[in-house]
Formats: C-alpha cells, structure tokens, sequence
C-alpha cells in the first residue's frame, strides 16, 4: 500500500481557505471550534427555561429550596441555578402583605374576612412546606401560558410524588383558580367549585363575620 498524505479527519489535518482568502491553520480551526463550542454550551444553560419535553409542555426537575408562600417556591434546577417559581393557574391568600377579599369570591372584604384569609394563606404555606420542601420535584410549563409571570418568576405546574401540586391545593381548597390562561383551567374550575361548595379550607373565610 502507498503512502498517503496528511490525514483527512481530525483538527491536524484540515487545512482550508478563511472569508479572508488567507489560508487557515489548525490553530485558526481549534479556536474557532473552541468559540462555537462555549456558545453551545452557553445558550444550553440560558436560552431555555426548560429541558425536555412532552405532549402536555416542557419540564426539568430541580429541588425545592424555599417555600416563599403557599403558591411560590424557589427551586434549584440542575444547571445550579435557582428560580422563584409560581404555580400555574392557582392563587393562595397572601402571607407577607394584605389579602383581597375581592379575589375570594363570597369572603367579605371586612377585618373579620381578611384576617381569615391570613390564616388560611399561612395554613396553606404549612401545607407546601410539608408536602415539598427539600424534595426533588417536576417543573412543567404549559403550552397556551406564558414561560413567565408580571413579577419574571417562572409560571409552572408542580409535580411532586405522582400528583400535581397546583391541582392538590385547588381540590383541597387552600388555594382558588388564578384568573389566567392555562390549558387545565376547566378542570382547576371544577375542583374549586367543588371546594367553595364543601366549605374547604380558605372558601371557610365566606361565613367570617
């Protein structure tokens, strides 16, 4: 067999002409690989709010590091960074400033009915807090919301051991429908429905005096 000439594969061997017309060397080549490189890796950490995908949205997981109220998390994704998210299509009393009543339906915008809604909105930050803080849990975007809320924090359903933690909170009545779109809201409406009528947990706060 003959000899051959400078092999054809790999970064030693390539040899070509730059936009410039100058010819390139293999050093023009591993920096210019090396860029694209870094650049692949970079939009792989920032250009998407979420990996994988599934017939319903996209989702990745992440671990639960702060419960900041009944209907917000911060989560810590794989890649090491951390985002506040807010559940998707749901709305738990406010903890840290004044609930409105006039977000309850039927609760009576009076002391007596915000101070109900207090309680309920910190029963229903206990009630998360048990259920998922320091678990490793499932971050699910939806098709027909937006990726982000108003405040930039990542609109998302929760799935944590088989159920989905949106939906949890709705059918338990520590949280009502968030008036929004989203692809499971005839479904969320009915599970609040369904609350209001057993008096669950916040829908109590209607009879406040």
């Amino acid at each position: 067999m003959g000899t051959t000439g400078p092999a054809s594969g790999g970064l030693a061997g390539i040899h070509s002409r730059n936009t410039n017309g100058r010819d390139s060397t293999p050093t023009d080549v591993r920096r210019l690989f090396a860029t694209t490189l870094l650049a692949v890796l970079a939009c792989t950490a920032g250009c998407g709010q979420f990996l994988g995908s599934s017939a319903a949205g996209t989702s990745q997981n992440g671990t639960v590091v702060e419960v900041v109220d009944g209907d917000t998390l911060d989560v810590r994704l794989a890649n090491g960074t951390t985002e506040r998210v807010r559940l998707l299509g749901v709305d738990t009393p406010e903890v840290h400033v004044e609930t409105e009543p006039e977000h309850f339906a039927g609760v009576p915008d009076t002391e007596a009915g915000r101070a109900c809604l207090r309680r309920a909105g910190e029963n229903a930050s206990a009630f998360v807090e048990r259920r998922v803080a320091g678990e490793r849990v499932r971050l699910e975007s939806d098709p027909t919301a937006d990726r982000r809320g108003s405040y930039g924090r990542l609109l998302a359903y929760v799935h944590h051991d088989g159920q989905t933690l949106n939906y949890v909170l709705v059918e338990t009545g520590h949280a009502g429908v968030y008036p929004s779109t989203f692809q499971q809201r005839e479904r969320y409406e009915t599970a609040a429905s369904t609350a209001r009528d057993a008096d669950r947990g916040l829908w109590r706060c209607r009879s406040a005096g």
